[in-house]
Formats: structure tokens, sequence, C-alpha cells
């Protein structure tokens, strides 16, 4: 068994919870004579349809989504969940390596705001020319109020050591409270673990199948293409190993050396070009896959 009081010291001391909060303008809204319409062409009851209609199409939002999405999977690629509300945890050390990055994300996310609120009355005009009869004015609010519709907050908070709140109660009260909050700090240690050896497990389940695919496609004179991401993916999410290891488990780390050692090397080319080279990442990568799915981390009481 881990040495549960030492790993929650240094998890408290180490890490800290990180949640982007990001908003957009709605981009749909229901038209009542749009889907009046719908119902009389199909010859359907009304009151069974409702029909959406665009406001603003994908590539007006396109450049603040990108962003967005950036800056969500940079932060979920180094980090484990803490809870449903998007909070995750990271260590310290990581957050400083990519807070830059975070924020560099962010201001361009604006900057894309503020070009989209720029041509905001021509895309108005657009969408007037484009929906004819079916154009509501009233769905289209002020330049200042859609441009405040746009979000994008990077929340950070500390974890709190049980040891250290501070509440005015009886003693069985604030005893309670600390176990509680102990508990759910040692749960998403556990949790962490098990995030970790799941991403492991999926990556190479993924990878392995998409050169399993090609093998064999190949084998039987089928055209068929292999993508260099199934192998940059392996790559990439062994180097995040150390960021997402949070408890420092030796056996994860261990894992992560091992599937770089026997599956990091090749690239697209070699797979695309060599029978053997591909028979050899399929039998290792069978034996990391099975390992994987075999293994249990130890656990925090």
């Amino acid at each position: 068994m881990t040495d549960t009081n030492s790993s929650l010291k240094r998890f408290n001391e180490n890490c800290l919870l990180v949640k982007i909060t990001t908003g957009l303008p709605g981009q749909t809204y229901t038209s009542k004579q749009a889907s009046t319409d719908a119902a009389m062409v199909n010859r359907a009851d009304k009151s069974r349809i409702k029909t959406s209609l665009l406001k603003f199409t994908n590539s007006d939002l396109k450049p603040t989504r990108f962003e967005r999405d950036a800056a969500k999977a940079l932060l979920f690629a180094v980090s484990v969940p803490w809870d449903k509300e998007g909070r995750r945890i990271i260590q310290v050390s990581t957050y400083q390596n990519i807070i830059t990055r975070l924020r560099d994300h962010r201001a361009r996310f604006f900057d894309a705001r503020d070009k989209f609120i720029a041509g905001y009355t021509n895309k108005v005009n657009r969408a007037s020319r484009d929906l004819t009869h079916l154009f509501e004015a009233s769905r289209f609010p002020s330049a200042e109020e859609v441009g405040n519709q746009f979000s994008f907050e990077i929340e950070t908070e500390s974890i709190t050591d049980p040891e250290d709140i501070r509440i005015k109660g009886s003693l069985e009260l604030v005893e309670e409270v600390k176990l509680e909050m102990e508990r759910k700090q040692v749960r998403k240690l556990n949790e962490s673990k098990d995030d970790i050896v799941s991403r492991l497990t999926e990556r190479i389940k993924t990878s392995i199948g998409s050169i399993k695919n090609f093998h064999e496609k190949t084998a039987k004179g089928e055209d068929t293409k292999f993508f260099e991401s199934a192998l940059t993916g392996i790559t990439a999410l062994c180097k995040c190993l150390p960021d997402l290891n949070i408890t420092g488990d030796a056996d994860i780390a261990n894992f992560g050396q091992k599937i770089q050692k026997e599956l990091g090397y090749m690239d697209a080319e070699l797979i695309k070009d060599s029978p053997d080279a591909r028979e050899i990442a399929i039998n290792a990568g069978d034996s990391i896959l099975d390992a994987l799915e075999n293994y249990s981390p130890d656990k925090f009481a």
C-alpha cells in the first residue's frame, strides 16, 4: 500500500485546480415561421416540428472556437479530472509551463471576437439576405451585446489541506469535515491513476488497431491509408506522462518508458513500407495492451 499521508501532503503542495470557462453567442434560433412552413410542406402537425435557423455561419465563429478548443485540449493533455464542473488537477510546475500558452489562446480568442464584432453589421445584413422572409431582426441584438457574450476565463484554485481548515463548530463536526475532505482527495488521487491507465490503454488500442487494419488490408492488396497521428499520438501522450502522473507512480512511469521504447521509434513511412515493422509493432502493442488491461494501480487507502 502506498504512503497516503505523504502523498496527500505533496498533492496539496504541488498541485492546484484549473478550469477554463468560455462563452460564445448563440448560433441558432427556433423560427415559428420556418416550423410552420416545414409542417405545411411535409403535411405534418406543426406542434411536432421546431426548425432552427443559423444566425451566424460556422465560419463566423470558427476562429474563436479554435482558440477555445485548443486551450482546453492543452489543459486536458497535462491534467486529470477533479469534478464534473470542468475543474482539473494540474501540477504547479506544469501549470507554470503552459500558462503563457493558455493566455496566448485567450488573447487570440478576444482578437477573433473583436474581428467578429467589427464585421457584425455585415453579418446581420447577410443573414437578412440569406434568410429572406424568415429573418427576424429582434434575434440580432446590438454589436455591444453580442460582444459581451464572448467570454474566456482561466480560473485557478488551491487544493485545501484538510489540516488547514478554519471553521467554527464542535470538535466532532471539524473532524468530520476534515475526514470528508481527505477522503475526496484520496479518491481523486486514485482516480488520477485510473485515468492515466485508461488513456494509455485507449491510445494503444486505437494506434495498434490502425496498424492492424492497414496491415490486413495491404496484405489483401486493398487500397488503404495510414495516418501519422496513429503514432504521434503515442509519443505525445508518453511525453505528457510526467505531468499527468501527479502521484509519481513508478509503475505508470515505467509503462510510459516501455511504450516509448517499443513503439516510439516508429514512423509512418516505416509502418507503410515494412510488413515486418508492422508485425513488430502489433506484437509489442498487443503485449503492452494486455499488461495495461490486467494492471491494477496501487491504491491509496
